[in-house]
């Protein structure tokens, strides 16, 4: 085969790939890092802070002093908090089957009831297990042992959880993806190696798609009125171009990326902060953590309404009543 002709990818190897089910599991845990020796106590020394948590903003000093809940197993969205310096952010996602109708509903209400189902479930669970962690007593406190005891740190961290799960959540944070396609069809995540290939190419030969991704936060109310907590909702919409055929993306480059199952457990099939960007992406048009899972700036906007700003009326709100 001439240089012409040759594939731009080399060749993988004929391993078969791990199933869809493996690699969404492996994807939804924390990167591996290089082994390192083991330190003595006394030399250890915290990691340093991200450079988020320098940010000296009212609603990030109110989150890294409450109990705040991430209603979603994504490593991604919990990446783009927990750089905003939030150390004691819990991860909660919510049980509750994603069956709404989308034919019904329409890719823009379908995707915000998702989020709003998820955050209305999670805060509804963890406040019933607050008032039942609240009727038992308390384990006893940890003995005074040295500092370098890790059983006692460990007896220390677990009487530090028993006591936030007597807590009512402060705020939960709630968020849905989808990608919907030029001729109106939602998409989520790819369900075989077959279809991943599949959406990769309709991606691809209908070149341009909408990415949106609906945010819900929840906090109770400061005066407790009906229904006891304050709610808001919003939709942000990115449009990501994909390349030509003919400009680097033909389909042995989307089937190799397929293998690589980078994309497996992500709404569209591609990971824009990954492999995905760097080979099946032209541009986006619009915010890029949208695109990622979370777009960080509105969500901390429908935190400051919902905590500071309860009985205030958002522009989204406002927008839906004159329609």
């Amino acid at each position: 085969m001439d240089e012409k002709t040759q594939p731009l990818l080399q060749p993988t190897p004929s391993d078969p790939p791990p199933d869809y089910e493996t690699s969404a599991q492996e994807h939804a845990q924390t990167l591996p890092v290089r082994e390192k020796q083991p330190v003595p106590p006394a030399q250890a020394r915290r990691p340093p802070p991200p450079p988020g948590a320098l940010l000296d903003l009212p609603i990030l000093k109110y989150m890294r002093t409450h109990r705040v809940i991430l209603a979603s197993a994504s490593p991604r969205r919990r990446a783009l908090l927990t750089q905003l310096g939030l150390p004691n952010l819990e991860v909660r996602p919510s049980t509750k089957p994603e069956d709404l109708s989308k034919a019904a509903l329409g890719p823009w209400a379908y995707v915000s009831g998702t989020a709003q189902q998820k955050a209305l479930d999670v805060y509804a669970t963890l406040v019933d297990e607050a008032a039942t962690a609240q009727s038992e007593p308390l384990p006893p406190p940890p003995s005074t042992s040295s500092s370098n005891d890790p059983t006692s740190n460990i007896n220390l961290n677990a009487n530090l959880a028993a006591e936030r799960s007597r807590k009512d959540p402060d705020l939960v944070i709630a968020a849905d993806t989808v990608i919907v396609t030029r001729d109106g069809a939602i998409l989520e995540k790819p369900a075989s190696q077959e279809a991943h290939v599949k959406m990769l190419r309709h991606l691809r030969d209908t070149r341009s798609h909408k990415v949106l991704t609906a945010i819900c936060c929840i906090a109770p109310r400061a005066d407790a009125q009906h229904p006891g907590y304050a709610m808001a909702a919003h939709v942000e919409e990115t449009r990501v171009v994909f390349a030509r055929e003919r400009d680097g993306l033909p389909d042995d480059v989307i089937a190799s990326y397929v293998r690589t199952r980078e994309g497996v457990d992500k709404a569209g099939g591609y990971a824009v902060q990954g492999l995905g960007g760097a080979l099946l992406v032209e541009k986006v048009e619009g915010a890029v953590d949208n695109v990622i899972g979370l777009p960080v700036r509105k969500c901390l906007q429908l935190c400051e309404k919902v905590v500071f700003r309860q009985n205030e009326t958002s522009d989204d709100e406002e927008e839906e009543d004159d329609e």
